[in-house]
């Protein structure tokens, strides 16, 4: 009897198979940005027999997508196809060839100057559209979190008598799981999302805070129809938020570069020790620091203002002058 010999899956089959079972091994956030990975490259690779695909096929894949994409997000995708592969045993034979794109170097994100900062404070509240992506980032300012993990909060994640939030489900690693207190910027801004939650229909511990709507039709008699799902978090504020920050006429700064602002302006306070602005922003090392550490111009000015007068003479301390057998004299 001879053996049946296996069909081959198309990229697409393997995708699904392998997304599906490794999914449950990693974070919600992982597994989204797996997700958001897999689409391109399953527009490209769907049909093809996972055995048939070559360097050259990544080659193009990695051209077609330079028009919409930067190189970090293309060597993202392209880690998600390893990944696909290995499961398959199929990527020891384009191993030796991939070429990785060559990324600019980058720093974290951009920080705001105090005018700045509260222009877009005041701009974000000045439509009623704009106001839940307002007040989300009014608690990023305030508590470094970045909106991954904002939108991860469970009802039973904040505690409001105490007046702290527990950053667990959208965190990076371990070390960005931590409590971090909430000031009166921070508590005004939770409060109302609460409220908001609560008139959504949130009643369990385990619900997310910044609940999921499906976008089925954009006619807004169909959105009403459109139940929110409390279970699920919600995506994105990048459209509201894109409209605060250019009408603050600041197109450069992103949704993230809240948590970026944050740390920089812990990390510029004097009065805040390294060690607290890591429990605070769940850093690790001080690469990280350094990475988020993106310091005002006026702040370095002000730093290097201070070499220019000369260094004061150092004064011989006063004392009584012991003297030490074989080692001449000291003063105490």
């Amino acid at each position: 009897m001879t053996d049946t010999p296996t069909s081959v899956p198309t990229f697409s089959a393997a995708a699904t198979t392998w997304f599906e079972d490794h999914k449950r091994y990693i974070k919600p956030n992982t597994a989204d940005s797996y997700g958001d990975a897999l689409k391109p490259l399953c527009k490209f690779l769907g049909d093809k027999p996972i055995n048939e695909i070559q360097n050259a096929h990544i080659r193009m894949y990695q051209e077609m997508r330079k028009a919409r994409a930067g190189a970090h997000a293309i060597n993202r995708e392209v880690g998600v196809l390893q990944q696909i592969m290995r499961e398959f045993g199929e990527w020891r034979r384009l191993e030796d060839r991939y070429k990785l794109l060559k990324e600019p170097p980058h720093r974290a994100g951009h920080s705001l100057s105090s005018e700045e900062e509260q222009r877009l404070r005041e701009v974000a509240f000045t439509k009623p559209k704009w106001r839940l992506a307002g007040h989300c980032m009014m608690v990023m300012l305030s508590t470094t979190m970045g909106f991954g993990e904002l939108r991860q909060l469970r009802r039973c994640d904040v505690d409001m008598e105490r007046g702290c939030v527990s950053v667990r489900e959208g965190a990076k690693n371990a070390f960005r799981e931590r409590t971090i207190p909430l000031n009166s910027a921070a508590r005004e801004s939770m409060t109302w999302i609460l409220e908001r939650w609560r008139k959504l229909g949130g009643c369990d511990p385990e619900h997310y805070i910044l609940p999921h709507r499906p976008r089925r039709e954009r006619a807004s008699h169909w959105r009403k129809t459109i139940p929110w799902i409390l279970d699920e978090p919600m995506l994105t504020i990048y459209r509201a938020f894109r409209s605060i920050r250019e009408a603050a006429d600041l197109p450069d700064f992103r949704v993230y570069d809240c948590r970026v602002q944050a740390i920089t302006k812990l990390l510029s306070d004097p009065k805040v020790s390294p060690q607290v602005s890591k429990e605070i922003a769940g850093h690790i090392s001080q690469r990280m620091q350094d990475r988020y550490s993106i310091q005002q111009f006026s702040t370095k000015k002000a730093a290097l203002d201070g070499l220019e007068a000369p260094a004061p003479t150092p004064t011989e301390p006063k004392g009584r002058v012991l003297a030490f057998p074989g080692r001449g004299t000291a003063r105490a």
